[in-house]
């Protein structure tokens, strides 16, 4: 098919599309005519938006095809689901050299309107995509689902279910590990094996071929794309989008030795990356890996998402490879902390991101913006880690340590260091380097946090104890939380919980139980978080579970009130 064909269809397919093609499904253009077409194209990976702007946001799908030519195709942007008012269109091609992906940067939209898209090619149509610009201003609320890791062994996508059943979305805000990189042998094989969810391509991911495939392969399940044809999505990467635990020149989970450079790795991996999702390839003259960005709904939040894996990270310290003894031998707890960890140099942003950032907060308070949301990837929280030898029973224990990373782990818990070297606990001058940001800006900061796996309330305290924002954690959408390796007894998660509560300072609610998702939604007057949780992931039968509500008044800056624990 020639693009002069298309652009004569055009207009027929704009005057035929009033019968609408609904939210999900792949409707054939044939039937909409009422006749007969076969179609050699299909829309097998659905829709998806994102990236909104006032005037404009990107829409993406897919072609599935057993041709290796370019195929064309017509995109529509219509007011109404029946395409009765189409208020934009035109023309995209999906070829091999992307994957056969398509993006179209859609201009020219009224800020805050909901709109509605799809694609046609070779006589089939796509599933329709419903999704929303950003506001100008004057808006009254904001309505955000909160996401992260989202692991397809470890279980089934109900948590995208339930987010494309919630109404009233500005958008869906993923904070990363939307892909993991292991084989069927590593991390969530076992399970996968059980629900014959199995990692492809069958080994770990290592070259564009391979980080195209698992996609697709995530992009298939029936529930991401519901959640990604409901509403917007605002995506940032953590780290199994490329490996676990990257950082600017490696990673833990790549040896140069056997797998080649990391930058050959992490650039393939990020090609696939932007060609899957829907976002704004890079500007001319910017790196792939730089990726923080802001978002401004009206004067009521401004949305800064920051790039905390492979722009400015130092490498991530290590209690076994890192540690300072002493003369006898023994840990030295206190240089180790003001010497290593305390290190001035150790950089989560680098220098250049961390002033973009500063600059970003004083713009927004300067503009009368109500809410500074950071869409971060990591528990910024301090978090310092009890000693868990004496948090179990003598029968937990007993059977815990049966396990030599538990084992390991609850040692390392004795020295009363941070629970977690990866996250912003790792970091400590950077972080508070961040707090002294917001707190010259006189941020109304709202923290976003995924990674960990567990749910999080935190009241954020820089190193003098001077409250800077609050610090809303998502759980995984199927990652399971690190507390399940205690093992099943039903006494572990409420003993780890209150344990976490009544010894970090910082943490003033902790669920470690559950997979799940936050729902936040911002007003003038207040920020309310919504922790909604799932029964189950690992069978198809579930129950949607209330977990905790927390509020933040606007009059009272950084501190969580009104909990709501079910």
């Amino acid at each position: 098919m020639t693009f002069d064909r298309i652009t004569r269809r055009q207009a027929l397919w704009g005057l035929t599309a009033s019968t609408g093609l609904g939210l999900t499904g792949c409707a054939d253009i044939g039937d909409v005519m009422g006749r007969e077409v076969a179609p050699s194209v299909r829309f097998a990976h659905g829709v998806a938006s994102g990236d909104p702007r006032p005037d404009a946001v990107i829409i993406w799908t897919r072609v599935t095809t057993g041709e290796s030519q370019t195929i064309p195709l017509v995109w529509q942007i219509a007011t109404d689901e029946a395409f009765s008012d189409i208020v934009a269109q035109g023309e995209v091609s999906a070829s091999v050299a992307s994957d056969h992906t398509a993006k179209v940067d859609a201009t020219g939209l009224i800020p805050g309107q909901t709109y509605f898209y799809r694609f046609l090619a070779e006589g089939a149509a796509s599933p329709v995509g419903r999704t929303k610009t950003l506001p100008a201003a004057g808006l009254e609320q904001a309505r955000f689902a909160v996401i992260s890791c989202s692991n397809f062994p470890f279980g089934y996508f109900h948590v995208y279910r339930e987010i494309a059943a919630t109404e009233g979305l500005d958008a869906v805000i993923h904070l990363g590990d939307y892909i993991y990189e292991y084989g069927p042998d590593g991390y969530g094989g076992e399970v996968g094996k059980t629900l014959n969810r199995e990692h492809q391509p069958p080994h770990e991911l290592l070259t564009l071929a391979d980080y195209r495939t698992r996609l697709a392969q995530y992009r298939t399940d029936p529930d991401l794309q519901a959640a990604h044809a409901s509403a917007p999505f605002i995506t940032i990467w953590d780290d199994h989008e490329t490996a676990n635990n990257s950082w600017m020149g490696g990673a833990q989970n790549h040896d140069t030795d056997t797998e080649g450079r990391w930058i050959v790795r992490r650039d393939a991996a990020l090609r696939a990356y932007f060609e899957w999702m829907p976002l704004r390839d890079p500007e001319p003259g910017r790196s792939f890996h730089t990726l923080n960005r802001s978002y401004e709904y009206g004067d009521l939040v401004s949305l800064h998402l920051i790039e905390t894996r492979l722009t400015g990270r130092s490498e991530q310290l290590s209690y076994k490879d890192d540690m300072v003894f002493d003369a006898d031998g023994k840990p030295d707890v206190a240089r180790f902390r003001a010497e290593v960890l305390g290190d001035e140099n150790r950089s989560m942003l680098g220098a250049r991101q961390e002033l973009w950032l500063a600059d970003e907060l004083r713009a927004s308070t300067a503009k009368g913006i109500k809410w500074q949301l950071l869409g971060n990837q990591i528990i910024m929280a301090k978090m310092n880690a009890p000693d868990f030898s004496h948090v179990f029973p003598p029968d937990i224990m007993e059977s815990a340590l049966k396990n030599r990373y538990v084992k390991r782990w609850i040692d390392d818990t004795k020295l009363g260091l941070p629970i977690n070297t990866d996250g912003w606990d790792g970091y400590p001058a950077a972080r508070e380097r961040l707090y002294g940001a917001a707190r010259a800006a006189e941020a109304n900061l709202l923290v976003l946090a995924g990674d960990s796996h567990c749910m999080w309330g935190n009241d954020l305290h820089d190193d003098a104890g001077r409250l800077v924002g609050v610090e809303f954690g998502t759980s995984g959408v199927t990652s399971p939380s690190p507390y399940q390796y205690f093992g099943d007894d039903p006494r572990i998660p409420k003993l780890s919980e209150d344990t976490l509560t009544a010894k970090c300072p910082d943490v003033t609610y902790a669920e470690v139980a559950h997979n799940g998702f936050i729902l936040l939604t911002l007003t003038k007057e207040e920020a309310r978080a919504e922790y909604i949780g799932v029964s189950t992931v690992r069978e198809k039968d579930y129950e949607v579970m209330p977990l905790a509500d927390f509020t933040v008044t606007a009059s009272q800056r950084g501190r969580l009130s009104g909990l709501i624990r079910r």
